[in-house]
């Protein structure tokens, strides 16, 4: 499992290196401003709370959802979930700032971004594109 694990780190650091060089961080911290949706209110709320995900695939399982149709995943997840989680990670979960952008604008619950968080330059990307908290 730790070989799995540092060749998922090894594989961030590198797509990092990239995006810093096409889109460096001063460039947009600044439109990183705080969230009206607290994900610790949502989950405090008495009664049972669910996190609902949005994973198209999985280094283990692979491709999990086919076809991946965020429009119909989100019809049905708003209904029931308290928060939500979506999946950013391109290479190995296949998923998309431009997913937890569109989930966002699509629901007005809590979003978590989901990725392999190694640098803060990640923190910054999970909030301009709508997420409320980060995993």
């Amino acid at each position: 499992m730790a070989n799995v694990l540092d060749k998922i780190v090894a594989d961030k650091k590198l797509e990092l290196i990239e995006r810093k060089a096409t889109r460096p961080l001063e460039s947009f911290k600044h439109l990183a401003v705080p969230t009206s949706r607290s994900f610790y209110k949502a989950l405090a709320a008495p009664g049972t709370q669910f996190i609902l995900e949005c994973k198209k695939a999985s280094p283990s399982k692979g491709l999990i959802r086919d076809p991946f149709d965020l429009t119909e995943i989100t019809s049905v997840y708003k209904k029931y979930a308290t928060c939500m989680s979506v999946l950013t990670d391109a290479k190995y979960f296949q998923g998309s700032f431009d997913y937890l952008e569109f989930v966002r604008s699509q629901v007005e619950q809590p979003l978590i971004c989901k990725d392999f968080f190694i640098d803060e330059y990640q923190v910054y990307m999970a909030r301009i594109y709508g997420g409320d908290a980060i995993l």
